[in-house]
């Protein structure tokens, strides 16, 4: 194995590509405003579950480390069954986060993509499906790096939201929580797997031209979330 192919560079290379586009993304940066914020709710609760049910599984069912592979069954447990810290799973937190800032069940449970969701989870899914494994394991998490390293105020942030919405600590437990959590799903060390996997010039180009495609989507998907939050604002 060559020295280029072990060394960590591959990995400071995908944070350094996934950071520079964060400052780019709207609805990071733009205040939030309560039509954004159930926006993006609604079209999170696609992601999350599209991600734990059907995009994950396509490439760890791909993965040879069965460390990666355990880790992830586990956040996909998380996600959607159950988290034994909090004694419930995520997508509890998210329906709540959801009724706090005025979105009822029906709403919630009947959601469907905007046109720009749609294509961000076809591109991240068509990612995983075809692409190197280690591509589709940055497709489903990078997204989780950005929030939790990207430097700065962002729309990420409790507080953001409880500026916005007028909520208090126990109303955004979701996002202080889930902050926490990301940590542990992505970033310069719990991607250090790669490193060792990547070991040859063709497999690491494939994973950083995968890689821009994951960040194009990530910014469609965001696109689609402030288009949709614009229209719900209008209406108020």
């Amino acid at each position: 194995m060559s020295d280029t192919m072990s060394s960590p560079s591959i990995i400071d290379e995908i944070c350094d590509a996934a950071l520079k586009v964060a400052p780019k993304v709207p609805w990071l940066v733009d205040p939030l405003t309560p039509g954004r914020g159930k926006a993006f709710l609604l079209q999170h609760i696609l992601r999350n579950r599209l991600f734990s049910a059907v995009i994950r599984p396509s490439w760890v069912s791909r993965c040879p480390d069965l460390a990666v592979v355990r880790k992830t069954i586990g956040q996909m447990r998380e996600e959607l069954v159950y988290d034994d810290v909090i004694a419930q799973p995520h997508t509890t937190l998210l329906w709540q986060m959801g009724r706090n800032v005025g979105l009822t069940d029906a709403q919630m449970n009947t959601v469907k993509p905007v046109p720009l969701v749609e294509v961000a989870l076809s591109v991240w899914e068509h990612i995983a499906r075809t692409r190197h494994w280690i591509a589709g394991w940055l497709a489903t998490s990078v997204d989780e790096f950005i929030i939790t390293a990207m430097p700065g105020r962002h729309n990420f942030q409790a507080e953001a939201w409880k500026r916005t919405f007028g909520l208090n600590d126990e109303q955004v437990f979701f996002f202080s929580y889930h902050t926490k959590a990301d940590d542990d799903h992505a970033g310069r060390r719990v991607w250090e797997p790669i490193a060792r996997h990547l070991t040859n010039e063709k497999d690491r180009q494939d994973v950083l031209d995968a890689m821009g495609l994951a960040l194009m989507a990530v910014k469609l998907f965001y696109q689609g979330v402030c288009e949709l939050g614009d229209q719900i604002d209008q209406r108020r």
